[in-house]
């Protein structure tokens, strides 16, 4: 067995219960099927729905799956702006964009302002916005943009915010009107700009009937939907065992076996397999430091680590 000395270091190679980030890329594994059937989608469609139940991976599909997909593209430079609507769905969507012009600081924040003032100007505000960044009009048509708006629920409950005795009518309906601008804005994109914008929007979906409530966003998410499916098991032994490999670890087959057969029936059987990973590593990371060895993960770390709060 090699040995390694004090001064070593080893990524973690698992991430827990958040979702995968695009610097996260490297240990992205078991999703190469569901990354070809997105990009293709992607590609055909100017605006595509990725659907799925809680913890089923879609962010992670997008951020550390498709973007990596596409910067290997050779035919065109991806330009990506991510967000999400939060309460204030303009004023994220005006940073991403400022996010595109490659300041910093106050500098960033001046142009978030300037394109906030566009997009709330007219339904045109995206296209006008795009066309205000330097690095887009360098490129001259060889380049596209694709903006990812990551947990589109987040807008969609505004559509039910009357419900909400305790809310002030006022703040509801300026809620309510934010979010059918913003909606009108992505679909006026798409309809209306060249085909170098692309918009992809991931929701959850027990959300997805709220879709309704938007002029013309129902249409939109049925052309062009792709539903998440659940990790097959050998997608999930490539999630258990690759990180650990990339990584200069090792692990034992019974490990991998309970694991896998914990989580057959756990409906959020990602974040939590991700979760006991992330522990088991730590355990055997902090044994291997003690025996000169590098990481050995056991079915005791993996017994220990289920048994820990």
């Amino acid at each position: 067995m090699s040995s390694w000395g004090a001064s070593t270091v080893f990524d973690q190679p698992f991430i827990g219960l958040r979702p995968f980030e695009y610097s996260d890329r490297k240990y992205f594994f078991g999703r190469d099927d569901e990354v070809d059937v997105l990009e293709r989608q992607v590609k055909q469609n100017r605006f595509v729905a990725v659907v799925g139940r809680s913890g089923c991976g879609k962010s992670s599909l997008i951020s550390a799956g498709l973007r990596p997909r596409l910067e290997k593209v050779s035919d065109h430079r991806w330009c990506w702006i991510g967000m999400r609507p939060g309460d204030a769905p303009l004023r994220q969507l005006a940073l991403g964009l400022a996010g595109l012009t490659g300041e910093t600081g106050d500098l960033s924040e001046a142009w978030a302002d300037r394109f906030e003032r566009v997009l709330t100007k007219s339904s045109f505000g995206i296209g006008e916005a795009l066309g205000l960044i330097p690095v887009l009009r360098e490129l001259e048509g060889g380049g596209r943009v694709l903006l990812f708006v990551d947990q589109f629920e987040e807008l969609l409950r505004f559509a039910n915010l009357g419900s909400e005795r305790s809310l002030d009518p006022v703040m509801v309906a300026e809620r309510r009107d934010e979010a059918t601008r913003f909606v009108r804005l992505l679909l006026t994109a798409v309809k209306l700009l060249r085909p170098s914008l692309h918009i992809i929007v991931s929701i959850r979906s027990d959300f997805i009937g709220d879709c309704a409530r938007f002029h013309g966003l129902p249409e939109a998410v049925s052309r062009s939907q792709f539903l998440v499916p659940d990790m097959t098991r050998g997608q999930r032994e490539d999630v258990i065992r690759k990180p650990v490999q990339l990584a200069g670890g090792q692990i034992d087959p019974r490990l991998v076996q309970r694991a896998l057969n914990d989580s057959n029936d756990d409906p959020n059987h990602l974040p939590n397999l991700q979760h006991a990973m992330v522990r088991c590593w730590e355990h055997a990371l902090h044994r291997g430091k003690r025996e000169v060895n590098r990481p050995h993960l056991t079915i005791d770390d993996y017994t220990t680590s289920a048994s820990l709060p």
